[in-house]
């Protein structure tokens, strides 16, 4: 794992809260694999992630273009 954290913490903060862990997905990869797309649709507006990738990521979940 290339992060900060150890497995058993990252696994005990992912749990606990499902921001935080979107947002570590988001800037610094997936190593679970894909984003849920459910999550990902409620919290994008709350998510403290760049604006480039919120643009890319609501044109995904949405198809909506925000130029």
């Amino acid at each position: 794992m290339t992060w900060d954290y150890t497995k058993k913490n990252y696994k005990k903060q992912a749990d606990a809260d499902v921001v935080w862990r979107l947002e570590r997905q988001i800037n610094y990869g997936t190593p679970a694999g894909k984003l849920k797309r459910a999550e990902l649709k409620k919290y994008l507006p709350i998510l403290n992630i760049p604006e480039d990738r919120r643009t890319f990521l609501s044109l995904l979940v949405w198809n909506k273009k925000k130029f």
